[in-house]
């Protein structure tokens, strides 16, 4: 009787060990198969993860009487490589700055990409009439402007003011590339060039621009909403219903969160500094903005020579920007800015 017992234990131990080796065989044959899965979170989570957890001081007005640190201060993107997985790609703008809430005068605030005149400051000039004519901000990453023109008033947001502008040719990934004139990078920001050198930039394509819309912003958490028009690329002759040249925008909601400030005491009777900081974080899509069909570029002022280059592209595209599928349809941005006044 013992030994049919084990004799049966022997057949089970036998028989499983025979289905787990054809299991095991039949899996090894089978392709695997890895799928991308990403979860795409929340838009406060996944615009750079801005601070959200410092609640804005009662009374705190952040107005003119505060400078620009525009040296401490960045404005930086973030895309998915090919739309897949989280693969990021990453960069920042050079040239960034806010933008007084009174008119402009022509040529006096972005739009124009290029090295001044010797003597002659051509870019960026502070147009406040109380300032004077010789007073500018410098071209270049490490400037500091005089005013700063974001103003927000904690205790009456009807007061708040936002608008501000990138020079999108400025772009620096720190990888040659992507960055250089003639690399992808300028594609899928959409620089427009005037010829097919792709060396001199269409100033009047070069600036986009962020303006919050009056009223609208509100208190989320310890941070704030607020409704923004964003003005990126322009129309090209061929779109029904839109002029040649017409600014291609779109409203978008932008997170903004303070994230602290801090005195330093002056040294020999000298006034102290007051700093304080804030992020502002939105995303957009590429498509709202660019021809997803536009494989070649236009060319604005092509000679004849041009003209029969492959790269020119007079009618068919219905915006100035080429369209780049190596990166994500959604650009993901962020300025980081620090205000600065003596007291």
């Amino acid at each position: 009787m013992k030994s049919k017992i084990m004799n049966h234990r022997r057949l089970i131990l036998v028989f499983a060990l025979a289905f787990g080796m054809a299991t095991l065989w039949q899996a090894c044959k089978t392709d695997t198969k890895v799928e991308p899965n990403y979860v795409v979170e929340s838009l406060t989570e996944n615009v750079f993860n801005p601070n959200a957890d410092l609640p804005v001081p009662v009374d705190f007005v952040l107005d003119t009487t505060f400078g620009h640190e525009k040296s401490h201060s960045n404005v930086n993107w973030k895309s998915r490589y090919y739309d897949f997985s989280d693969t990021w790609l990453t960069g920042r703008f050079g040239e960034f700055h806010f933008v007084p809430d009174f008119p402009v005068l022509p040529n006096k605030l972005g739009g124009v990409h290029g090295a001044p005149a010797k003597g002659v400051p051509l870019l960026n000039y502070n147009a406040n009439p109380k300032y004077p004519a010789t007073q500018n901000w410098a071209a270049g990453p490490n400037t500091q402007s005089p005013p700063a023109y974001f103003r927000f008033n904690a205790n009456d947001l009807s007061k708040n003011y936002f608008k501000a502008y990138v020079l999108v040719s400025t772009l620096n990934t720190s990888e040659p590339g992507r960055d250089q004139y003639i690399q992808c990078g300028q594609n899928y920001m959409g620089t427009q060039w005037m010829d097919s050198t792709r060396q001199v930039v269409d100033p009047t394509s070069d600036t986009a621009w962020l303006e919050a819309v009056p009223g609208t912003w509100k208190q989320q958490g310890n941070g704030y909403t607020v409704t923004c028009n964003f003005t990126f690329n322009r129309y090209l002759h061929n779109e029904a219903g839109k002029n040649d040249g017409d600014p291609i925008t779109k409203p978008v909601t932008v997170y903004v969160t303070y994230n602290g400030q801090q005195y330093t005491p002056g040294s020999g009777g000298a006034l102290g500094t007051l700093r304080c900081g804030f992020t502002a974080s939105f995303n957009f899509k590429r498509s709202d903005h660019m021809d997803k069909t536009a494989s070649k570029l236009y060319l604005k002022n092509p000679t004849a020579a041009e003209k029969a280059n492959a790269d020119a592209a007079f009618a068919s595209n219905k915006t100035y920007g080429t369209w780049s599928g190596s990166v994500g349809d959604d650009m993901f941005i962020q300025a980081n800015m620090v205000f600065s006044k003596k007291q």
